[in-house]
């Protein structure tokens, strides 16, 4: 009786509403004071949200979206340990509402489930922080090998490029005195 009521309750419901567009009504409006965008949205820019937004929103879209297979391989790993321990004479069915789990062991595996989505998220997090410094650091140093620097000399470098040079000297002073 209640599913039947629900059911006619959810009918109406649905059939208050229009199934189809409205008809344009011939409304004439003042344009002198409404401004109208012309432009379309425009997709977002590569620079419009910070770094840290878009790590967040990955590690959110990674974490939420591994509980489900998670979920699957916790519960099928307690029913199996509950089975190989002797808890159970059969090997649970997860789907079944027939005695499978109590609500203690339900809510303790989504929480399992939960937190290790969240440190598989986290781990993701983590690992592209850390390839970002890295390349970070490998564009610096790669910048710095290819800018045209001053190397400081040893002392013994700096000696033999003077003695080099006074004797350079003195073989031009000898060959303009021959002149």
């Amino acid at each position: 009786m209640k599913i039947n009521a629900a059911a006619l309750l959810l009918v109406l419901l649905f059939l208050s509403f229009p199934l189809h567009a409205k008809e344009k009504e011939d409304v004439s409006v003042d344009t002198s004071q409404v401004t109208v965008a012309d432009e379309e949205a425009a997709p977002y820019e590569a620079d419009e949200f910070p770094q840290w937004a878009k790590d967040l929103r990955r590690g959110e879209i990674i974490s939420l979206g591994s509980i489900p297979f998670v979920g699957l391989w916790v519960v099928g790993s307690y029913g199996g340990y509950k089975y190989f321990s002797g808890e159970i004479d059969s090997f649970p069915n997860p789907f079944s509402s027939k005695d499978a789990f109590n609500k203690q062991e339900i809510w303790t595996m989504v929480g399992v489930s939960a937190g290790i989505g969240l440190g598989i998220g986290l781990t993701d997090l983590f690992v592209n922080l850390s390839r970002r410094k890295k390349a970070e650091r490998e564009r610096l140093l790669q910048e710095a090998k290819d800018q045209e620097g001053i190397t400081p000399l040893t002392p013994e470098e700096a000696g033999q490029l003077l003695r080099e040079n006074s004797r350079r000297k003195k073989t031009e002073a000898v060959g303009e005195a021959e002149e």
